[in-house]
């Protein structure tokens, strides 16, 4: 059955059909103890979710459950127009994953996960692409999904177009068999597009699945130019009446923040800074207006920009290039961890316990008892040192999850 589905282009991989949907929910019993986690969701919507309850959102669902003391039943339904209607509203279900924030339509837990839009380029180009007023994307070809056959849908496309950039090549919004929406990444490593720039899931996902190793880098919560935003954050969603069900969910969900974070991790997933209201205290989201702080002359003055979290030495943006071509495939992106491989970041830290000298000699020799070759024969000691400085700084926090740029100066 050739099957047309919804594929990302808005904020989640079925946001798309949310916010077109303009659909009124009947009023339930909220429940205190269900005997299972109802979820509704796609079967074939990787990384979010399939019938075989190995994406992302499986495992969130999985975890939430857990803590609950329940099972996770599921009602599979495509994400496309009327998934609402045949799902919560039908009370096929009572959960919905990964939900805009902050939906009218129904209410919604405090966001588990924010991401954003990523700018996707082999790490061999360098071509080191992380600002929409690049003037090299004039010149680029620049992949983008859109919505329809007009690119003027396209939040990517608007942003571009509003600075003249027209070269871009489009990949379909809507996918079925023979159209997977992992075809925008494959069309960056194979080199028919420079750059694509694709939903943060997407390209996290998608990227750890190439040959050739791929860089990420961040768009802007809002582009200033057409306002038109790139970060959004994602919650649980149930129907306005089940306020109980919503309260448990919340609870299990903080209590598992680690825990869904690390699954985040595993499938690439690139996080956006966080917000206030993602954390269990609550609080002003980011995006909002920030105040100006009182100046020493009765004025104003604005408020002094934070630091960049994304500023690399010389020598840790090169850790990041080595570390993108031989480590993220098992390590993760970002130095996260995976199935495969640890968490470095946990391991390396100040408070972790693998030293410098225990970091250079297990990549020199290996660790063949746990599968890891010994790397010595490709990376001399200066490489494995900057390998080393580049999940140190991520380690640390001294660089932000997302791809690093280079500090102008040589550090010697």
């Amino acid at each position: 059955m050739n099957r047309t589905r919804n594929l990302l282009h808005g904020p989640a991989s079925f946001s798309f059909a949310f916010l077109v949907a303009a659909l009124a929910f009947g009023q339930g019993v909220a429940t205190d103890g269900p005997a299972a986690l109802r979820v509704c969701a796609d079967p074939d919507n990787l990384p979010f979710s399939d019938r075989e309850q190995q994406g992302f959102e499986n495992k969130i669902a999985a975890l939430v459950a857990a803590d609950l003391g329940v099972t996770v039943s599921y009602f599979w339904w495509p994400h496309r127009r009327g998934f609402l209607r045949n799902t919560l509203r039908a009370r096929e279900c009572d959960v919905l994953m990964g939900v805009p924030q902050d939906m009218d339509a129904f209410i919604t837990t405090r966001p588990y996960y924010r991401s954003a839009y990523q700018f996707v380029t082999r790490v061999d180009r360098d071509l080191d692409i992380s600002s929409l007023d690049d003037p090299r994307l004039r010149e680029l070809k620049i992949g983008v999904n859109m919505i329809g056959y007009e690119y003027n849908n396209s939040p990517a496309a608007r942003a571009l177009g509003a600075r003249g950039v027209v070269g871009l090549i489009g990949f379909p919004t809507f996918y079925n068999e023979e159209n997977r929406p992992s075809g925008i990444i494959d069309a960056v490593a194979e080199g028919n597009v420079d750059v694509a720039i694709v939903w943060g899931p997407l390209a996290g996902y998608f990227a750890k699945q190439q040959d050739v190793p791929l860089a990420l880098a961040p768009l802007p919560d809002v582009d200033v130019r057409t306002r038109t935003p790139f970060a959004f954050g994602f919650a649980v969603g149930v129907r306005k009446s089940e306020k109980a069900l919503l309260a448990r969910i919340q609870e299990a969900l903080d209590r598992k923040r680690g825990e869904i974070e690390r699954v985040l991790g595993e499938y690439g997933v690139p996080l956006a800074a966080s917000e206030r209201a993602m954390q269990p205290d609550g609080g002003q989201a980011a995006g909002t207006k920030t105040e100006a702080a009182p100046g020493t002359d009765g004025g104003s003055r604005i408020a002094e920009a934070p630091p960049d979290k994304l500023l690399a030495s010389t020598d840790e943006y090169q850790g990041w290039k080595w570390f993108h071509v031989y480590c993220f495939r098992c390590h993760g992106i970002d130095a996260l961890g995976s199935d495969l491989a640890p968490n470095l970041r946990n391991s390396v830290s100040s408070e972790g316990l693998v030293t410098h000298d225990v970091f250079l000699q297990t990549v020199r020799e290996g660790r063949p008892e746990k599968g890891m070759q010994s790397w010595k024969e490709l990376l001399d000691d200066s490489q494995i040192e900057q390998l080393y400085l580049y999940v140190k700084a991520r380690s640390d926090g001294h660089l932000a999850p997302g791809r690093p740029h280079r500090a102008q100066a040589s550090i010697k």
